[in-house]
């Protein structure tokens, strides 16, 4: 009987071990089965440490931008658009983390959790193909507008979503890679999209926060007048602008981008709603579309100084932006104040049938006002005949990164045009005056996009 009690103990204990392993089989499965599936030993997918065969990617006017020939993966005919969307595909080594080749590896080598690898007759077929919102020659013009300068540039329909323009430099040939260790300092960050992965110091850009915040929060905001002699004292610092900005209102302020009224503006507004309005415009989270995830923003002021307070109303203190994030906002503006999620890959693609995620971020009322003002600062500042016939709103920015740095270069706003609904965002790393090297960035791009 004590001999019978013992085994029935050893089996029990050897189910709950096989229960056990199982259990860890399943999960380690389940997290890890699409890792072990990229392996090169895997012969249903690769020869010879090559892969077969994977799906076809294209932009959004049916351009190939990624194709697999004889074993050998192949980007777009032209050097000029391989390189300028390399950020977009991935690289042959997998290094681009936000690239299709990384993101949608599962569909475009024919393999998911449930079929294993479940090419027909050892072939993909279209299902496994991918079509792009992008367009990819707008964005190789993009990527020659930055003249070899690290930044992004990025443009999408705040209506439907569609990002049709992206990219980010420095990039490489990934047909023909170059020798990256060689050259540190120029290929710095090259595996990184900052359009996606990436966030700087706002700079003025923040301006539209902390405006929409005011416009919200203070009742005659709009009726207010600012006196500006170039600097104002908050507590043992004194901020201050480039000139002397005289009487403004919230409206002047915003042209001008004037320090001094935004100081003073972000006093009022008060820490709560400043940090309140940041994160409705989306800092502090992560924009997650179609397996990507971008950085995150950041604008902590809960507990900061008056003067703290100040600099961060004005785009600086420990403010940062992540570009596409940015221009999401700057899209909600030119909607109303409705925000519409970005997709890179098209919608018919997507099984089942995705819709527009959509989310209001600001009353329509104060997002109609702030479009007037970021109209009020083309046409009374950058220059109506140098974005003639866009209906451009914007705002610039001009970032300090440190002493002896030149400033990050900002310009991001959007078309108010029903026929080209597009908002923008251009960022040149210590570019100087945003409304000067990110603007003539931007004009180029944006009317090759009207007439595309």
């Amino acid at each position: 009987m004590k001999l019978l009690a013992i085994r029935t103990l050893v089996l029990i204990a050897l189910a709950l071990l096989f229960l056990a392993g199982f259990t860890v089989f399943v999960g380690r499965y389940l997290h890890s089965a699409a890792v072990w599936a990229q392996h090169p030993s895997n012969r249903h997918l690769y020869q010879s440490g090559r892969l077969k065969e994977t799906g076809t990617i294209y932009d959004r006017r049916g351009e190939i931008l990624l194709e697999t020939k004889d074993g050998v993966l192949t980007f777009h005919s032209e050097q000029s658009v391989r390189t300028a969307v390399m950020h977009v595909t991935g690289d042959r080594g997998g290094n681009v983390a936000t690239g299709m080749l990384k993101v949608m590896w599962e569909r475009l080598t024919g393999w998911n959790l449930l079929n294993g690898a479940y090419r027909y007759r050892d072939k993909l077929s279209a299902a496994n193909d991918l079509t792009l919102t992008l367009d990819a020659r707008l964005s190789a013009l993009a990527y020659k507008e930055l003249k070899g300068r690290k930044g992004a540039v990025g443009v999408y329909n705040y209506k439907t979503g569609e990002i049709i323009c992206m990219t980010s430099s420095p990039s490489f040939d990934p047909q023909n890679p170059p020798d990256i260790e060689a050259d540190p300092e120029r290929y710095e960050g090259v595996y990184l999209n900052r359009l996606l992965s990436a966030a700087y110091t706002p700079g003025s850009i923040f301006k539209v926060v902390t405006a929409a915040a005011a416009l919200e929060t203070i009742p005659d905001i709009e009726e207010r007048h600012y006196q500006c002699s170039g600097k104002i004292q908050i507590g043992a610092d004194t901020v201050t602008c480039l000139v002397p900005h005289g009487d403004v209102t919230l409206r002047d302020a915003l042209a001008h981008s004037c320090n001094v009224a935004f100081a003073q503006i972000a006093g009022e507004v008060g820490a709560d709603a400043l940090q309140h309005y940041a994160e409705l415009a989306g800092f502090n989270n992560r924009l997650t579309f179609d397996g990507i995830k971008t950085a995150a923003g950041k604008v902590d002021v809960k507990h900061a100084a008056p003067v703290e307070l100040a600099w961060a109303g004005i785009g600086q203190h420990t403010n940062t932006a992540n570009p596409l994030a940015y221009m999401v906002f700057m899209g909600a503006i030119a909607n109303g104040g409705l925000s519409v999620a970005p997709e890179i890959i098209a919608r018919e693609n997507m099984l089942p049938a995705m819709t527009k995620a959509e989310k209001r971020i600001l009353p329509t009322e104060t997002a109609e006002k702030l479009k007037e003002m970021l109209r009020n600062n083309t046409l009374a500042v950058y220059g109506e005949s140098r974005f003639s016939g866009l209906e451009l709103c914007a705002k610039s920015g001009t970032a300090e990164v440190g002493k002896g740095k030149e400033p990050h270069a900002w310009f991001a706003g959007f078309l108010d045009r029903e026929d080209f609904p597009y908002a923008f965002v251009v960022i040149i790393e210590n570019g100087g005056t945003g409304s000067r090297t990110a603007a003539a960035v931007a004009a180029g791009v944006l009317h090759a996009a009207v007439a595309r």
